[in-house]
């Protein structure tokens, strides 16, 4: 398998990662967008939908997330956590302490990126940022310049293929374990 180094700029539709809104969350709303903060994305790149917030501003549309979108926490404890945005849950505008980039899927699978952004590699370049007593930091232009090796299109799709069914499976034991503890 042939690998090409990418960075994540050149996989991403406009070649750059663009922040989220500032502004500040209020109570949940249905009148009004789903606000996705950091503390709403899980270690495992999943949503905890406990204490979602909405967000309260004439801009917030033009924060949409669009499927095929990953958005970076940038700072913190949690920086590097992310989240892959497939639709499936909901609509969100997405917070100022968040770096989007939206991928191109004529240049590779969205969901690649998604597992990628899983693994040992990219935790350890993520890391590499964190050293020392110092706050985590990374900035669009850093992961955008994040190189990512990716395999040609046919193993990418064997791999999402692969990982989707596990991903599948996972969630459908902890609905079961969840049902069974309730």
């Amino acid at each position: 398998m042939e690998l090409r180094n990418m960075t994540l700029a050149s996989l991403s539709v406009d070649g750059r990662g663009s922040y989220g809104i500032a502004a500040s969350a209020v109570d949940r709303s249905d009148e009004l967008y789903t606000y996705l903060r950091i503390t709403d994305i899980r270690d495992d790149g999943t949503l905890n939908m406990a204490d979602l917030k909405s967000v309260d501003d004439e801009k917030a549309s033009q924060y949409l997330l669009k499927p095929n979108d990953i958005v970076f926490a940038r700072t913190g404890a949690s920086t590097g956590r992310n989240y892959f945005y497939d639709g499936t849950d909901g609509e969100f505008v997405y917070a100022g302490f968040l770096i989007k980039f939206s991928i191109d899927p004529v240049k590779v699978n969205p969901q690649f990126i998604k597992y990628y952004c899983m693994s040992d590699a990219y935790k350890g370049w993520v890391h590499s940022y964190n050293t020392g007593s110092t706050r985590g930091n990374i900035n669009a232009r850093t992961l955008g310049g994040m190189v990512i090796p990716v395999p040609p299109r046919q193993q990418q799709d064997g791999m999402v293929s692969i990982l989707s069914v596990l991903d599948a499976k996972i969630k459908n034991n902890i609905e079961i374990n969840e049902n069974l503890a309730a």
